[in-house]
């Protein structure tokens, strides 16, 4: 009987934490790579996302996993308007906060440049 009751204690642990899991993820942004056509990448590692972005509610979160040095992020919205615009040292380690509280519900689109590598992706508001 308590063998049971751990097992299906462990079980529903288990189920919640997947839905959590699942809630979180959701908040991704999905960032793609985008290169100049001189530059091609020399191995696997090269071609890896060095951004994480996320957004909750109305704040969307950048956090650097690489030394990028130079970095400008821009997001704009569908009628192709800059609503945000930053260039900053981006290193690993650095997170870099950015509220979009005010702004109407849309589509937006975000591009993250520096030097020949660009990465970008879209999310709603």
């Amino acid at each position: 009987m308590k063998k049971s009751l751990f097992i299906a204690m462990c079980c529903s642990l288990f189920f919640v934490s997947s839905l959590y899991a699942e809630t979180y993820d959701s908040n991704l942004i999905n960032l793609q790579a985008g290169r100049d056509k001189s530059f091609r990448p020399t191995s696997v590692v090269e071609t890896a996302i060095p951004i994480t972005a996320t957004i909750d509610v109305d704040l969307v979160t950048l956090s650097f996993t690489s030394n990028l040095g130079n970095a400008t992020v821009t997001i704009e919205n569908s009628l192709g308007e800059v609503v945000y615009e930053n260039t900053l040292n981006a290193q690993a380690g650095t997170i870099l906060p950015i509220s979009l509280a005010g702004s109407e519900s849309d589509t937006y689109y975000i591009e993250i440049n520096s030097g020949s590598k660009k990465w970008f992706g879209e999310f709603d508001l």
